[in-house]
């Protein structure tokens, strides 16, 4: 527990246990200062696997950062949050040290961040953080049905949860590892998704494509094709599912994330209607000492 003064009111921070779930929700529902790389109902559940701290005053809790680890050494800043009568310089200073000191204790060498508010990112660069990579976002807006696909040896069929360990190997397969997905994960996905489909080769799982839904929004969360599998079509057969099923469930926009080097994944997002919407999200990375 650390106390900081300023003037007559006191600042303490604490780690955060699973009985502050609803204090953090609360401050989620109520501040606009806010990042999520998880849903609110994923932090309820998985509240006691995280590392995160808060602070509070006598008012009550004033702000919170959580982060996951994530392979090889690295620790991902999942959620952050202040009151909105909280300044975002003291903010950091008092939660970013007790942060830090976390993800050394959990043996990880550097703290990542994906950018997606001005507030945050530009504190994080303040104190260390440098940008890897950037991320590129595409839309495609109405209600038009996409083109169908050239056939492929792959067998389209929506996920099962026995393809969850074929799901995460594959996952783990295809991208860096800031990306990958834990079985966890993956199973929550599939519990919450509005779209989860697997392309399928010789009875082996070799391409998956997951979508969300919010109200008409729908979001393709993740594309996955093994890399031995890649430039064979499969690719475009799950974008067309993904799409048909967003349709079927009411949207009239799908939104998407991908980096901004990859050529070949925006290449094919156009052949299906995306377009860029110009927004750039930078990948953020501080090395700890």
């Amino acid at each position: 527990m650390n106390l900081f003064g300023t003037n007559r009111k006191m600042t303490t921070v604490r780690p955060i246990k699973a009985t502050h779930i609803g204090d953090i929700l609360h401050l989620i529902e109520t501040a606009w200062r806010i990042y999520l790389r998880l849903s609110p109902a994923e932090l309820r559940t998985r509240l006691t696997d995280l590392r995160g701290f808060f602070a509070e005053d006598r008012v009550g809790m004033r702000g919170f950062m959580i982060i996951e680890p994530y392979q090889p050494n690295t620790a991902l800043i999942v959620a952050a949050g202040l009151r909105d009568t909280w300044s975002v310089q003291p903010y950091l200073d008092v939660l970013l040290p007790e942060i830090e000191r976390a993800a050394i204790e959990i043996q990880a060498t550097a703290i990542m961040h994906v950018g997606s508010f001005s507030w945050l990112i530009e504190g994080l660069r303040q104190r260390g953080f440098e940008t890897q990579d950037w991320i590129v976002i595409y839309e495609r807006v109405g209600e038009t049905p996409p083109p169908e696909p050239e056939q492929t040896p792959a067998h389209i069929r929506t996920a099962h949860t026995r393809d969850l360990e074929a799901l995460t190997q594959l996952d783990n397969r295809t991208f860096d590892y800031i990306w990958h997905m834990s079985t966890r994960h993956l199973r929550e996905a599939l519990a919450n998704a509005v779209s989860f489909a697997v392309a399928v080769v010789d009875n082996a799982i070799v391409g998956y494509a997951w979508s969300d839904m919010y109200n008409q929004h729908a979001h393709l969360t993740r594309l996955a094709v093994h890399p031995d599998f890649q430039g064979q079509g499969i690719g475009r057969q799950l974008v067309h599912r993904a799409l048909v099923d967003a349709l079927a469930a009411g949207a009239n926009l799908m939104t998407l994330n991908t980096p901004e080097h990859n050529q070949r994944s925006q290449a094919l997002y156009q052949r299906f209607g995306f377009v860029t919407t110009g927004e750039r999200l930078p990948v953020l990375k501080k090395e700890l000492t």
